[in-house]
């Protein structure tokens, strides 16, 4: 029985074992078929730097990988696969820095670094705060003429390299045309280009508000509007935004009189009295807006006439710590109050409404 079976076994062994390798060749090779092995790029994800440290030039984007594992799950997953900068890895200067681990990468793939490090510079970034300026080009009609002109903001903070920021004092917008211009008129300009390497920090686009009078001489009742309203006693580490920026009159004059003289003898304030407290680090008091009464200082020229209202004559006044300037008193200190502006009521002669 058994020799039986062990000759049907044996019958043409040679042919089933030639049959057995085929079918082992076909299989490994149908296996091997499935495993894909190539060279990707992925991208580098660098993290965000504080401070005023930034990258001196654009880092590498990416590096390359060899991926292997099969061929669907391998071109699938490549698109998510990332190389990852650790934060305590990047240092001030030009350093090599390591890449230490491939995110995105699926069980079963293998991957392998071609490239273990990237070079990063890292440079120190100054800010300076500069004036904005506006530059007018021709002239309104006859008798009428351009008084005064409101810019929002009125200053920027600018960053970039130190040895760069001391050759920028101002910003300049580009020219406004007053011609045919009759009437007071607001107009968004935005902040040209700055020399490579400049930045401006936040909004580029300016409001200029400008004030643009006739040339009347009247007597009797009458308005004027286009006065700036100024802070008395800003802390100088606070920025003050106004509800309304400027103040319209109507006043009575027994002898004619220049609008020109009333829009520059007259000075309207509010008292910007909040503080900013550098051991609490925050502005004092909480409560904001504060609500400020509009006082009208009139100089010695403008005695004899009466101001008969004032619109408006309460303003919202909204407070913020000034960005990109060192607070002083952080150090302990007691910082010196005050806004540098002269008090008006200590003009010669001069008279409060």
């Amino acid at each position: 029985m058994i020799k039986s079976i062990m000759e049907k076994i044996f019958r043409n062994w040679k042919a089933k074992l030639l049959s057995l390798l085929i079918a082992a060749f076909f299989y490994i090779n149908l296996q091997n078929s499935k495993i894909l092995i190539k060279t990707i790029n992925v991208p580098v994800e660098y993290p965000k730097l504080s401070g005023n440290l930034s990258y001196a030039k654009n880092p590498e984007k990416t590096i390359p990988v060899r991926v292997e594992g099969l061929k669907d799950v391998v071109n699938y997953y490549s698109q998510f696969m990332k190389a990852v900068i650790e934060a305590e890895d990047v240092q001030f200067g030009v350093t090599e820095v390591p890449i230490k681990k491939i995110v995105g990468v699926p069980n079963g793939v293998k991957v392998t670094k071609l490239k273990k490090t990237v070079p990063v510079e890292i440079e120190s970034r100054g800010l300076k705060v500069v004036p904005v300026e506006v530059v007018f080009e021709g002239n309104p009609p006859p008798n009428f003429e351009k008084l005064t002109q409101i810019l929002s903001p009125s200053r920027v903070t600018i960053s970039g390299k130190p040895q760069d920021l001391e050759k920028i004092s101002k910003v300049t917008l580009p020219e406004i045309s007053l011609n045919e211009r009759r009437e007071p008129f607001a107009k968004t300009v935005r902040i040209p280009d700055l020399p490579k390497g400049l930045n401006v920090l936040g909004t580029r686009d300016v409001t200029v508000n400008v004030n643009i009078i006739p040339l009347s001489y009247k007597t009797g009742e009458q308005t004027a509007a286009g006065i700036p309203i100024i802070c008395s006693g800003l802390d100088p580490r606070l920025e003050a935004e106004f509800s309304e920026e400027q103040l319209a009159i109507r006043y009575f004059s027994l002898k004619p009189i220049r609008s020109a003289q009333i829009l520059t003898g007259i000075v309207a304030q509010v008292p910007c009295n909040y503080i900013y407290d550098p051991i609490k680090k925050k502005i004092i008091p909480e409560l904001q807006p504060q609500i400020a009464k509009v006082r009208v200082v009139k100089n010695k020229d403008l005695k004899g006439i009466e101001i008969l209202q004032t619109n408006p004559e309460k303003i919202e006044i909204r407070y913020r710590i000034k960005e990109g300037i060192d607070i002083p008193g952080n150090d302990g200190s007691d910082p010196e109050e005050g806004s540098g502006l002269e008090d008006p009521s200590h003009w010669p002669g001069a008279s409060k409404s």
